[in-house]
């Protein structure tokens, strides 16, 4: 099999002032990989783009002390989603779950306490519907891989079930 052509993933993200060339950047990586005997590393990208004429240079931000600040922000993100909170009650056993979830509301992105965030109607939908959005795109990454095929049919009668309340 060939590769007949490139488009980034859906819901991909990327840094404001990106040149959103698909094209040229898989081909551009195509070449890296071949160069680099099919082994392709993150530092391979990073190195080729450092230069400005590369197709990948537009992905990176090249200011150390914004790019610090990003990663920050990012390690920020992954501490967030790391931490797990232990609800207790009387008559139950603790429950472990994600303490935040991610409110992706337009204009003011958020987490709050999950429990808050799922007894209100509004952020409940949004969380559902980010969750969602994350298990489709699974299901298209792994839709060739035959032994989660029945995985995919419980997936599909989810899918129905969620419909159905919706409409309620």
């Amino acid at each position: 099999m060939r590769i007949a052509g490139f488009e980034f993933a859906e819901g991909a993200r990327f840094q404001p002032g990106v040149i959103k060339d698909a094209k040229s950047v898989g081909e551009h990586i195509e070449m890296l990989r071949a160069r680099c005997k099919g082994e392709l590393t993150p530092d391979d990208i990073l190195e080729d783009a450092k230069h400005d004429n590369s197709p990948l240079h537009s992905f990176f931000e090249w200011s150390d002390t914004e790019a610090a600040r990003q990663y920050r922000l990012q390690q920020a993100r992954g501490l967030i989603r790391a931490v797990v909170a232990v609800y207790v009650s009387d008559d139950k056993p603790a429950v472990r779950q994600k303490a935040y979830v991610h409110i992706a509301e337009t204009g003011a992105p958020h987490y709050r306490e999950s429990g808050h965030a799922m007894s209100q109607a509004k952020t409940r939908q949004i969380v559902l519907q980010r969750a969602w959005k994350e298990l489709q795109a699974w299901r298209k990454r792994y839709a060739d891989l035959v032994e989660f095929s029945e995985l995919f049919e419980v997936v599909d009668a989810c899918e129905g079930e969620l419909k159905r309340i919706e409409r309620r």
